[in-house]
């Protein structure tokens, strides 16, 4: 297979390091070479309030260091009820929030929203909400159910991905700089990565450069590597062969206009390429292979000012512009030899504003927010003629919203928002696809979040409210004629799908750890659903298929989690952390099973951090529960896997203050086990589950050196 390149100018990367200026030593915290304080484009203070009433996770920069996270699935790892959906060709498409994914679930990259997932077709166009690196992250906050302040898109959760600002490196006053370079392997994908990062202040002008280069394989399964296998087909064991390479470059400037007033510019590029040996899709007269890229850019200006007005305390606003390509190509060598490529590409602007108002005891936060997209997909196939699976078209999409958080008094928060949301989709036809009706809805939605203190450390909380979800291009418009004999036919006609939600829990905290047990109930209208039979025409007598919306989903469950220090227990540097989620969901229309619903999963760890804060150790366990064929749709129910549990074993170790290294040992048991969200699509003519198992027993290590 041909090998990828790194295709990053050099000259870039070498500009943009000395932007960055000389380097100096830094302060460093117990377990990781950098200190990473919670820095973001959108304040602290603006935040606070939306997730009263939720249930919230963060990983920080601690955890992603020490965790060796590579990609979103590791950055996930030890979060029941949260998940990725990935395949092994097209990779990791989304995060899987309590039974909801890809374009149900919001991500965003300091409050940008990330390009929708498309995926009309099984095969040979797909992509994903990937787009981005984990070493240019300082932390990933990820709330779990409905939130109506974050608006359309919400529907299942909300993922907050925020990248690193250069104060998360320097020393609090003056002139400084801070550099380090990163060095990593990971045996599952034989992949080694690199990390260089600056940060510099002079003056009011500070200014941050995160660059990536990652270079791997296949990711192995239980089985291991491809190891040299040819065997081609369904029953093929082995994973696919695969070379793949990526990199990521984050720059970063903040000029302080003053103690309380700063402005900031802002640049992501991200670029991937793969290319497969396709064996378990080819057969010896039809040999496939596969080339892929992904690409985002975006850029962007922000402020943030805070200053006591008659309109606002504090304020933030930021205008993004964002291009998302994936490319996919298939080559077919048959006689004759075709060649397929296809894309999707979503440019975006988009303006965000937020603010608050302290007014006795209301402090009010409200926003707007407006989107203007342009999308196209675009299919060149060298035996058949060029195609669209959608027509041109246009998204404007707009939002309010008002949120107040009333102290009724010292143990009671009351905060209830409302929200308001438009969207339009207007399409171009031209000499590929025909022009359809525009796609236009708007909805009111709102929330009531309660938090009560019982007593100094036990509280109660609690929300509950309407969500809303605007229909996706592919939804709306995906038109497919086979040629022989079934068609899949566009419905603009869709209308946004709607919730209600309620989530209830109780939460105890300490200066020595926290437990917390939450339950939801989430109930959805119009859910929409595709492959949905219309019946046979005399052009199409195997059928026409559609997309429709759904009556009645319900998704409910329980969750709990908890962390405490275990210093008065075992002794000084000694911890424990825990979590559970259970989730059970059901098409009311059908009765059937949610298939999207992973089984419960179970993690805890045992953690240990040296007084000297120069070494440590965590021992995690994931257990998963089986999936049951009564859990599932009767079709289905060939799916049924086996439960599995999991043994991590990670460590970290500072030989000098400058030098820190972390290494793991992931599955130390050998467990052979799947992943739900990686098989609950396959369909029945891929019963070969094996190569789809996960990987055996791997390794990871890092070196990180700052200076």
């Amino acid at each position: 297979m041909r090998q990828i390149k790194n295709r990053f100018p050099l000259s870039v990367i070498a500009s943009a390091v000395l932007l960055a200026g000389h380097s100096s030593a830094w302060a460093e915290t117990n377990q990781t070479s950098v200190a990473l304080e919670s820095i973001t484009v959108e304040s602290e203070a603006l935040e606070n309030n939306s997730t009263v009433g939720s249930s919230t996770s963060t990983v920080t920069n601690a955890e992603l260091e020490t965790n060796l996270v590579r990609d979103l699935d590791d950055a996930v790892r030890y979060e029941p009820g949260v998940s990725t959906t990935q395949d092994a060709r097209f990779g990791i498409s989304g995060i899987t929030v309590r039974g909801l994914d890809e374009n149900r679930v919001k991500l965003s990259v300091d409050g940008m929203d990330q390009a929708d997932a498309y995926g009309p077709t099984s095969t040979y166009l797909r992509t994903g909400r990937n787009a981005l690196d984990v070493d240019s992250l300082e932390k990933i906050t990820i709330e779990k159910g409905g939130n109506v302040v974050a608006g359309s898109g919400a529907f299942g959760g909300s993922v907050r991905y925020q990248t690193k600002s250069p104060a998360s490196y320097l020393n609090p006053e003056g002139n400084d700089t801070f550099g380090s370079v990163k060095l990593g392997y990971k045996s599952a994908s034989n992949e080694l990565s690199e990390t260089v990062t600056v940060a510099n202040r002079q003056g009011k002008l500070e200014s941050l450069v995160v660059y990536t280069h990652r270079d791997g394989e296949e990711t192995e399964n239980y089985y291991g590597d491809s190891n040299g296998d040819v065997t081609m087909g369904s029953d093929r064991q082995s994973v696919d062969p695969q070379d793949n390479g990526s990199d990521n470059l984050l720059l970063k400037g903040i000029y302080h206009l003053s103690e309380h007033n700063k402005i900031g510019l802002i640049a992501e590029h991200y670029e991937s390429e793969m290319t497969s040996d396709l064996y378990s899709e080819s057969t010896n007269s039809q040999l496939r292979d596969a080339d892929d890229d992904q690409t985002r850019q975006r850029i962007g200006i922000f402020q943030e000012y805070q200053r006591k007005t008659p309109a606002f305390d504090s304020a933030a606003w930021q205008l993004d512009y964002q291009n998302t390509k994936t490319t996919n190509r298939t080559n077919i060598a048959s006689t004759p030899v075709r060649n397929i490529e296809r894309f999707y590409e979503e440019e975006a602007i988009a303006f965000k504003a937020d603010a608050n108002k302290q007014l006795g005891q209301h402090q009010l936060r409200y926003g707007i927010n407006a989107e203007q997209k342009s999308l196209e997909n675009y299919n060149q196939d060298t035996l058949y003629s060029n195609s669209r699976f959608s027509p041109l078209a246009d998204a404007d999409i707009a939002g309010i919203y008002l949120e107040d958080a009333w102290q009724v008094n010292d143990r009671w928060l009351l905060t209830p928002a409302i929200r308001f949301d438009s969207y339009r989709y207007s399409t171009t036809g031209d000499e590929y696809v025909s022009a359809y009706d525009d796609s236009n809805n708007e909805a009111f939605t709102a929330q009531l979040a309660s938090e009560f203190a019982i007593t100094e450390t036990t509280s109660v909380f609690g929300k509950v409210g309407s969500g809303f979800r605007a229909p996706k291009l592919d939804e709306l418009y995906y038109y497919y004629s086979s040629g022989r004999g079934y068609a899949i036919v566009p419905n603009p006609d869709l209308e946004p799908e709607e919730s209600l939600f309620a989530e209830a829990g109780v939460r105890y905290e300490t200066n020595r750890g926290f437990a917390e047990v939450v339950a939801f109930y989430n109930d959805y209208n119009n859910f929409i659903e595709s492959n949905y039979r219309l019946g046979a025409t005399a052009e199409n007598p195997y059928g026409e298929y559609t997309t429709i919306n759904l009556n009645d989903v319900v998704i409910k469950g329980v969750e709990a989690k908890g962390a405490w220090s275990l210093d008065q227990v075992i002794g000084e540097g000694w911890s424990i952390a825990g979590a559970i989620a259970y989730a059970d969901g059901e098409d009311k229309n059908s009765n059937e099973a949610l298939n999207s619903i992973s089984p419960i999963t179970l993690v805890t760890g045992l953690g240990y951090d040296a007084p000297s804060e120069q070494w440590g150790s965590k021992l995690n366990l994931t257990w998963v529960a089986s999936k049951s064929a009564s859990d599932l749709a009767e079709s289905d129910s060939w799916l049924a896997t086996p439960s599995h549990t999991l043994v991590d074993l990670t460590a970290y170790y500072k030989p000098t203050d400058y030098v820190t290294i972390n290494a793991g040992v992931f599955n130390a048991f050998d467990e052979e086990y799947w992943v739900w969200n990686d098989i609950r699509s396959l369909s029945n003519n891929s019963a070969n589950l094996a190569r789809y198992t996960r990987a055996g027993r791997n390794v990871g290590v890092d070196v990180t050196v700052s200076f």
